[in-house]
């Protein structure tokens, strides 16, 4: 006999916008799975429900408990299907993390403040910030990958 799955943001999502489930036919797993915080991240990716998820998330996170802010969702968004694309925050990793050290080295900056100035450097400019410090070319061909040209 297989195991019933536990619900994912997508049914929580499904619930309360299409499918109109109400919280009481969920089970009790699937409700201790239910976040606040999580839907309204999702929720607020569509760009027709931002407004009202913002005002209402200084209410669904912290004062009101998980079944009253499904109930309030569930009751207040309109029966629609929609595909909302989830916005993914800045990557950290672009570059090299190598690169990202020496030029904070060379600039006496930090790594965060390095970053900003690869985003903005050429791959000239970094070659002979490297170049500086003796790295190899084989070394240096590595380092500024991602780099603009």
């Amino acid at each position: 006999m297989s195991e019933k799955k536990s619900a994912t943001i997508f049914d929580f999502i499904s619930g309360i916008t299409d499918k109109k489930k109400e919280w009481k036919r969920w089970s009790d797993t699937d409700r201790k799975l239910f976040s606040p915080f999580i839907v309204n991240r999702w929720l607020s990716m569509r760009q027709e429900l931002v407004v009202l998820v913002n005002e209402l998330q200084t209410y669904t996170i912290g004062l009101l408990r998980p079944s009253e802010t499904y109930r309030l969702y569930h009751d207040l968004l309109p029966t629609s299907k929609s595909f909302a694309k989830y916005i993914k925050g800045k990557k950290d990793d672009k570059f090299s993390d190598r690169l990202i050290e020496q030029i904070a080295q060379h600039y006496l900056v930090s790594k965060a403040e390095a970053t900003d100035y690869v985003d903005i450097m050429t791959q000239q400019e970094c070659i002979n910030i490297l170049q500086l410090y003796g790295y190899t070319e084989a070394e240096i061909k590595t380092m500024i990958k991602g780099v603009r040209k």
